[in-house]
């Protein structure tokens, strides 16, 4: 065997080395030759110019109900856009645009070398395709030719469609002229709000012809195209702002504009226009707020589950013949409509919003956005988009399920409902400016007593009341909201009614949240199932804790605030909200079918003088949702059992003592999570002997002429309704039987003397004669 040296070991080393390069070699021969072939398909497997049509075209898209009819017709690109020639389109629209979509696109062959070099190195920087590098060529085709890139499967049909965009759009190039692209392009884009095309945009944000239009309108629309959604002008002002001085920076940087032109441009108050000025399609089908709601989900999944970008979504929907089977019902749609719009309901021109959804499913059944005509499809929509303070509508999803859900309070367990200050000294009033002493969880949430549900917030502790509105599904809050002011509903960030239905749907739904969703399917133009909604679900609270919210929410229906929004014939559960001087007023609530939330107020917070008619809106709108529907009470609750319990300490009622006491009949059935139930009997009540005859506290002697039993309370607050019913501790024993023989010959004390209707007498019971001598005298 030969001895390795360092010699021979080289050798090798070389000889391995050349053998290592000969693979690589042929390694790479074998790739080009591949890479060459896949090119060589794409190149005659790519459409001839001639076959297709690069101007707008396309096929209209369904939407139908819960019941299979037909409720929308999406074809935007035909009633949704207004030609404009290149000529009618200022310099500055047609410049403002090439700047932030493809500012080499004057100079390019249709493919920008540059750009693709750029978006390649950021790609790798950033370690994913944070960036892309299509032309407005590029783009026009994609939109107009490639129009079955939804059918892509593999990374390769990915590539294959992107080399022949590639390649046609160097053939359009070479065939048409820039002025003609640019046309066609501008005619094409999508730019929000149901509007294709800059001349149909120019109309619907600006009330004006096209050609009208001013350099800080022009870098409004230039900056839409990217994101209709996020760059709205209408429903997303501030991203919009950004966008533009974006676009009116890349001109300036460009040279398109002077920096005269600029600085007017930047101090041109546009978003006031757009505010004034917006105006629907002429001509257009106007969507309802149910409608625009499903339109933004169907896009945004679009964009999720194909991959692309939100620009070809809307494109997508718009032309590319899906079908959409929503999960509205347009029986439970019509009742919203005439019901929110009754102007009889209303003392002002308050706005009102209402959204029911079936609680079990997650899916939104109805959703109205706004009193009056809709004047638009897209607009504003303040059932998903108007963050508001919930009030009073956040406690029980918020500190009562997270005291409940973690065992740190019953429905029995009391607080002390007395005088009580913020952290910073500011006092808590109620809603009655009375204190009602020591009440249950349950009172505090049928009452809405504030007092008890700061108390209950500060038991459990600001975060986890907060984790447990994220439970809820709760999205706006922000960490300025982490504050005592959020036991009472005062948030910074808010909540829109569509969050705060969906939320009281999770405790109708046994206490598993489901995602709100407006459709369950989308079908393509064969009939092949594109996306299946399945909405998303996890466990807000336990089922123990759901049924426990919903049995104290019954008792707000039919004894609390909520009394005004019941109806008979059906199990009801709900709570109201309100905020300072009525800028806010709620009612959510639901039934063994549906959840159902109503919002009221201005969109300015002015203050209201009344918002009784949202719990009326309520009360109309289910009450015919149910109609013909037959009675079904809330489930039980396999694991609650129930004890009766004495509600001025939450332990269990002693009989004879806690149901008859100066305050009545302190008692009441109370349910609990198996574990939690109390044990002990009843510590706040005591009872007293007074007699008869004189009304003072009885002696050893009183008995012979009668006794009278009354129940106290130990202990209360002074200035509560508990007060009152404490055991006097300063009187004095009965002075009229000091003796054994005074039960037969009462000694005429200044009380004895005094007619027994006179006495003193907590009860307001007229005492009956008690003496031989007041027999006779009677």
């Amino acid at each position: 065997m030969e001895k390795t040296t360092w010699k021979n070991w080289s050798v090798r080393c070389k000889k391995g080395g050349r053998g290592l390069g000969r693979c690589l070699l042929w390694g790479a021969a074998v790739l080009a030759a591949l890479t060459a072939c896949f090119c060589g398909y794409v190149w005659v497997s790519a459409p001839s110019l001639d076959q297709v049509n690069v101007s707008p075209e396309g096929y209209r898209s369904t939407v139908v109900d819960d019941e299979g009819e037909v409720i929308l017709t999406l074809m935007g690109e035909g009633t949704n856009r207004i030609y404009a020639e290149l000529d009618e389109i200022p310099k500055h629209l047609q410049d403002a645009v090439i700047a932030i979509e493809d500012e080499r696109f004057c100079e390019h062959p249709g493919i920008d070398w540059k750009g693709i070099a750029r978006a390649a190195y950021r790609n790798l920087a950033a370690g994913r395709l944070s960036e892309g590098a299509s032309t407005i060529t590029q783009q026009l085709i994609k939109n107009n030719v490639f129009t079955d890139w939804t059918q892509e499967k593999t990374v390769l049909d990915k590539v294959k469609r992107k080399l022949q965009e590639q390649l046609l759009a160097l053939k359009l190039e070479r065939r048409e002229s820039k002025e003609w692209i640019l046309e066609n392009y501008l005619n094409t884009i999508n730019l929000g709000s149901g509007c294709w095309g800059v001349k149909t945009a120019a109309m619907r944000y600006f009330g004006k012809d096209i050609s009208e239009l001013t350099l800080s309108e022009s870098a409004v629309l230039a900056g839409i195209a990217k994101s209709p959604t996020g760059y709205n002008p209408l429903n997303q002002p501030e991203n919009s702002r950004e966008r533009q001085l974006l676009v009116l920076g890349k001109m300036l940087e460009l040279g398109m504009i002077s920096r005269q032109d600029y600085d007017e441009a930047v101090a041109d108050d546009v978003y006031e226009r757009i505010a004034r000025n917006n105006v629907p399609v002429e001509g257009a089908e106007i969507q309802s707020y149910f409608e625009d709601a499903l339109v933004y989900q169907v896009v945004s999944d679009l964009e999720a589950a194909l991959d692309c970008t939100e620009e070809e979504a809307w494109r997508l929907l718009y032309r590319g013949g899906l079908m959409i089977r929503s999960t509205q019902s347009s029986r439970l749609q019509e009742i919203c409509e005439t019901e929110i719009n009754r102007e009889e309901r209303y003392t002002s021109d308050a706005q009102a919003t209402v959204v029911v959804m079936d609680p079990y499913t997650g899916q939104v059944k109805a959703m109205v956005g706004g009193r009056g005509e809709k004047e638009g499809s897209l607009t504003f929509n303040r059932a998903t988009s108007s963050v508001r303070q919930p009030g009073s509508t956040i406690k029980v999803v918020g500190e009562y399920a997270a005291a409940l859900d973690r065992g740190v309070a019953t429905l029995g367990t009391v607080y002390d409902d007395a005088p009580y200050a913020y952290s910073d000294g500011t006092e808590i009033r109620n809603a009655s400016g009375l204190y009602g002493g020591m009440t249950t969880v349950r009172q505090a949430i049928e009452d809405s007593v504030n007092v008890v549900a700061l108390k209950c917030f500060h038991a459990m502790g600001t975060d986890a009341v907060v984790s447990q509105l994220e439970q809820f599904g709760f999205e706006h809050l922000t960490e300025e909201d982490w504050v005592e002011a959020l036991a009472l509903g005062g948030t910074h960030g808010g909540v829109t009614n569509l969050e705060m239905t969906a939320a009281y749907g999770a405790i109708a739904n046994g206490g598993t949240y489901r995602e709100p969703v407006y459709y369950t399917e989308i079908l393509d133009r064969d009939g092949s199932i594109l996306i299946k909604k399945t909405p998303e679900q996890w466990a807000a609270v336990r089922t123990s804790t759901a049924a426990l919210l919903t049995k104290a929410m019954e008792g707000v229906m039919t004894e609390g605030t909520g009394t005004r929004a019941a109806f008979s014939g059906m199990a009801l559960a709900g709570k109201s909200g309100t905020t300072t001087e009525l800028r806010d007023v709620w009612f959510v609530g639901y039934s063994p079918y549906y959840v159902c939330g109503v919002w009221g107020g201005y969109d300015d917070f002015s203050a209201q003088t009344s918002g009784a008619y949202v719990k009326e809106l309520w009360r109309a709108v289910m009450q015919q949702a149910h109609s013909g529907l037959e009675y079904r009470a809330f489930p039980m609750g396999a694991e609650l059992l129930s004890k009766t319990i004495c509600t001025k300490c939450g332990n269990l009622a002693v009989d004879g003592l806690c149901e008859d006491t100066v305050q009545g009949d302190m008692t009441r059935e109370e349910f609990y999570a198996a574990g939690t139930e109390p044990a002990e009997p009843c510590s706040c009540h005591v009872e007293a002997a007074y007699c008869q005859y004189s009304g003072q506290l009885a002696g050893e002697y009183c008995g012979f002429s009668g006794t009278e039993r009354r129940v106290y309370l130990k202990s209360g607050t002074e200035g509560t309704a508990d007060a009152e019913a404490v055991i006097p501790t300063d009187e004095e024993t009965c002075q009229a039987h000091r003796n054994w023989w005074n039960w037969l010959f009462p000694e005429h004390t200044e009380e004895a003397e005094r007619p027994p209707e006179q006495l003193p007498d907590r009860t307001g019971r007229q005492k009956p004669p008690q003496t031989w001598r007041d027999w006779f005298q009677g």
